[in-house]
Formats: C-alpha cells, structure tokens, sequence
C-alpha cells in the first residue's frame, strides 16, 4: 500500500484536530486530543504517544502512530477517528504533532 507524500497511509492537518482542557480535584489538569484523519484504508488503528519532550514547556509532544489492518482490505478512502487523554502542566498551551508537523491551541474545557 502507497502512502501519500508524506510517506504515511492516513492523511491529517491541523483542522482535523482538537485539544481540550480539563481541570480536576488537587489541581490535576488535562488535555484531550481528538482528530479524524482520511487513511487510504479502512482497519486502520491510530494512536496518539508522547515523543521528545519539548524545548518550550508550554508545548505537548506527541507523535500519531497508525496501525495497519492486516489482511486485504478495499482501497477505500475512510475517515478514522482518534482520541486520547494527557496529563499536563498548568503551562501547556499547545499540543505539536511532531511527526505530522501539526500545532493544535488547547482551549479550556
């Protein structure tokens, strides 16, 4: 299977791509970040991980990681849905998906 030009099988910018703030007990603080991205493919698993620690502390660093399904499948372009939780820091003002070069503003929740 191809991959678009970027060499990935799933397309995303950073208009698929929401990060949301919420506050809990003890001064406790995360962010969700949701996104839907176009992959070539439907069976595919996308996960968000941390990557390199930031240079800026007001920054999250993730990586979006695809599963490819296994077996054969239809080439049918499929929107795929993504969604994970982070604890962060009281100075986390944007999440970068480094390895899409995607920069997302946190909004509070």
């Amino acid at each position: 299977m191809s991959g678009y030009e970027n060499g990935f099988a799933c397309e995303a910018g950073a208009q698929d791509f929401t990060a949301t703030a919420h506050r809990y007990g003890k001064g406790r603080r995360t962010v969700t970040v949701k996104g839907t991205c176009q992959c070539r493919t439907p069976g595919f698993e996308l996960k968000l991980v941390p990557a390199s620690p930031p240079l800026v502390p007001d920054e999250l660093h993730l990586d979006l990681v695809e599963v490819a399904p296994g077996g054969t499948v239809a080439q049918v372009i499929t929107p795929t849905d993504v969604e994970d939780e982070f604890e962060v820091g009281d100075e986390v003002e944007r999440v970068l998906i480094v390895n899409r070069n995607i920069t997302v503003l946190v909004k509070e929740g």
